[in-house]
């Protein structure tokens, strides 16, 4: 049977297992990728080396942006298109997705390497970070290109529903950029330059491996140098479509840069250290939702294409209930385990830097158990085509609430009030994509 057709007719419970179990693992593993080097740093290295990592993460969040406007946008699209069938349109976006990829990354690499210093002081930098984060930024803008050819074409490979391929893929990045930490770090001692060069050689695996599998026959959607170009038209329509998650990483890499100077104003290089530990950490519950969300991409965007609404929803409601799950179960250890975790990372900071991290775990656990909701909502509206609504929601999480709260709250309650603004921003977010995905499902009722 054809997999889109399979994504058309199989029971909808199998196929959230077998299409977003992949996903939902490469996203976890793409998480392990930061949380690894963090561990690494902070017990090889130390704090001052944690905040300067915690700095260029701001950067490489703000590359991660560019890099879904084309990775998502391309997938959904394509799973909008097999949804009809149309495999000789699927084919030229993925050319146009790869050449994007090519263009952006080389304007991002120019542009990172002539204004570094200003970049990093703009994220939050200071004077005893600096060095570090300069030795680190440099190779992470170094690796721009394959960062980009690994994510959007395994974004593509899941979005045509090779979900266990991407795996794999990032599954190989992970053991590379794991075995490479090792090496450089705690044997050759190669300091913060070697946790960045471990990072460039996983990004180097992933991309070779996804676009080998592209160039192959067995993939629905295939790379081939006469549909490698620039068409205007499908251009437009992989970055309206990846928009809303370009918003959401921009966001991302604004509240770093807004973070980080908090941080820095109310507790220096540790606050900064800390609130690297506490992002990390909730990156690592978020991305297993993300790849839930995206892992479902390919259902739902051929569901609706083929007006199979019923299965639309029914995919989307069971997404939402085993993610909330997750969350809650993420909470409940975030609030019990708080030091434990946090003692992981902190390396030679001492106890301050472990009890200041706990406080934040503890803060930011308060509102983790709304999170599937509110992620796999505002993506829906992406899947669906809907760029303005899912546009809007996700803006109102990531700008209209978020960074006010960041900026405000801590005048009132110091670096507490920094950690209190997602939870505050979580709850409000959570009543708001309620209401608009409530009154979405409704209109399709059959």
């Amino acid at each position: 049977m054809d997999k889109s057709e399979e994504l058309k007719t199989l029971p909808i419970r199998k196929l959230i297992i077998t299409i977003t179990s992949p996903a939902i693992f490469s996203f976890i593993i793409s998480t392990l990728n930061i949380a690894i080097d963090r561990i690494f740093i902070g017990q090889a290295i130390g704090t001052t080396a944690l905040a300067a990592v915690t700095v260029a993460l701001g950067i490489q969040t703000l590359i991660q942006a560019v890099s879904q406007i084309i990775a998502s946008g391309a997938s959904s699209a394509i799973a909008l298109e097999l949804g009809k069938n149309n495999k000789k349109k699927v084919n030229l976006l993925v050319g146009n997705a790869f050449m994007l990829s090519v263009i952006m990354s080389i304007v991002i690499t120019f542009l990172g390497c002539v204004f570094i210093k200003p970049i990093l002081k703009a994220y939050g930098a200071n004077n005893e970070c600096m060095e570090y984060a300069v030795q680190y930024t440099y190779i992470m803008i170094g690796s721009t290109f394959l960062f980009f050819l690994g994510q959007v074409m395994n974004n593509i490979i899941r979005g045509i529903g090779y979900a266990k391929i991407a795996m794999y893929n990032f599954l190989s990045s992970l053991i590379v950029n794991t075995c490479f930490d090792a090496i450089f770090l705690l044997v050759f001692h190669m300091g913060i330059k070697g946790a960045a060069l471990s990072t460039a050689l996983g990004y180097l695996t992933s991309s070779i491996l996804s676009i080998r599998f592209l160039r192959s026959c067995k993939s629905i959607g295939t790379l081939k140098l006469k549909n490698i170009g620039i068409n205007k038209d499908l251009v437009k329509m992989i970055i309206s479509i990846g928009m809303p998650s370009f918003l959401v990483q921009i966001g991302l890499s604004i509240i770093s840069l807004v973070f980080n100077h908090i941080a820095n104003i109310y507790g220096g290089s540790e606050a900064v250290a800390s609130y690297g530990v506490v992002n990390t950490l909730i990156m690592i519950i978020y991305m297993p939702i993300m790849g839930l969300s995206i892992g479902i991409q390919s259902i739902v965007g051929i569901n609706y294409g083929a007006g199979l609404y019923n299965r639309v929803k029914e995919t989307v409601l069971k997404s939402i209930k085993y993610s909330s799950i997750f969350c809650i179960i993420s909470a409940v250890i975030f609030e019990v385990f708080a030091e434990n975790i946090s003692s992981l990372f902190s390396g030679n900071g001492g106890n301050s830097l472990i009890i200041l991290t706990a406080t934040g775990i503890r803060i930011v656990g308060i509102s983790i158990s709304l999170v599937g909701l509110i992620l796999i909502g505002a993506n829906y509206f992406q899947y669906v085509g809907k760029a303005k609504e899912s546009i809007f929601l996700v803006s109102l999480r990531q700008f209209i609430l978020l960074v006010p709260l960041a900026i405000i709250l801590p005048i009132f309650f110091g670096i507490k009030g920094m950690f209190a603004a997602s939870a505050v921003s979580d709850i409000i977010s959570f009543v708001i994509i309620l209401i608009f995905f409530i009154k979405e499902l409704k209109t399709h009722q059959q």
